[in-house]
């Protein structure tokens, strides 16, 4: 077993194509498949399926051996760092999967402020629901997410960063503002028609949790339309569609402008925290733990 055997297989798993990991390692595709047949023989099991038509699948095997060449890896890369000198000076590409609210309200000024300590480290970001996130972490796809919710999985470590809350918004003048100075009921809310989520994201995961609480349920809405993207959500929200429960984080740019109004929904408990979250058994390479350090640090009390 050696390091390119390793690497060629964890290419494949990662990027779910022979093609595309020979590529990634400026080799022929035929070498790839070379290198993954001669480490299979030398541990005496299938690592991948390839009698799927559209891509390689990892076997129950190749699933267990994932965790530890992937720290087989990254363990490389750390002693290289250290024996070259360059502990103090890292560099690399860190792989992120983040949620939209994260992602788009929390990461660009996290990474902004770690540039300027780090100008070596480059970034490969995808803005993702939650459910992909933790997806992509299990299968290391992602180095390290950023999510606004927890699944309950050991091999998850999570890092709470920051609370946030969900609010209701609506077109302006849709609601008297001078009548709920202290949040809209639910009652009220459920008479609007409802823009809403993909079922992968945390917002609408918390609500329909919140309203079941309630023996209640987003079928309880005159109406509802799936939106798969946030900015469209708001937009529509501004143009009058309907009204949404949405991030506070991620309305206070319509709203500062008069665009859209906001109000805490007052029977139901909206806030959430949003959270750091890598996998427990993953060896981090130097660039990857040296931002999850960076991040746990900023968001300090």
């Amino acid at each position: 077993m050696d390091f390119e055997q390793i690497r060629a297989f964890v290419n494949v798993a990662n990027l779910k194509s022979f093609s595309e990991a020979a590529e990634k390692m400026f080799i022929s595709q035929p070498s790839v498949s070379v290198r993954i047949k001669a480490l299979e023989e030398e541990l005496g099991v299938v690592l991948l399926d390839r009698t799927k038509a559209r891509e390689p699948v990892l076997t129950e095997a190749g699933r267990i051996f994932l965790d530890y060449a992937n720290s087989i890896i990254n363990l490389q890369a750390e002693c290289r760092e250290k024996l070259s000198g360059q502990g103090e000076r890292v560099s690399g590409l860190v792989y992120i999967g983040a949620s939209t609210v994260p992602g788009s309200y929390l990461l660009p000024a996290l990474l902004a402020g770690f540039k300027k300590i780090a100008a070596s480290i480059e970034f490969n970001v995808s803005i993702l629901d939650t459910s992909a996130v933790l997806e992509g972490i299990l299968n290391y796809s992602y180095d390290l997410g950023f999510v606004g919710s927890i699944k309950e999985d050991e091999r998850f470590k999570y890092v709470e960063l920051v609370e946030d809350e969900l609010v209701l918004c609506a077109p302006k003048g849709l609601i008297d503002k001078a009548d709920y100075t202290d949040g809209v009921p639910v009652e009220l809310l459920l008479k609007n028609q409802l823009l809403m989520r993909e079922k992968g994201s945390a917002t609408r995961q918390l609500l329909e949790k919140k309203l079941s609480e309630l023996s209640l349920d987003v079928v309880n809405f005159p109406g509802i339309t799936y939106i798969n993207s946030l900015e469209g959500i708001k937009q529509a929200v501004k143009e009058g569609l309907g009204v949404t429960v949405i991030s506070r984080l991620s309305v206070q740019d319509l709203s500062a402008l008069g665009n859209v109004d906001i109000f805490p929904v007052s029977d139901l408990d909206l806030r959430r925290s949003l959270y750091l979250v890598y996998h427990r058994s993953r060896v981090l390479s130097g660039a990857a733990k040296m931002l999850r350090d960076f991040t746990i640090e900023r968001f300090k009390d």
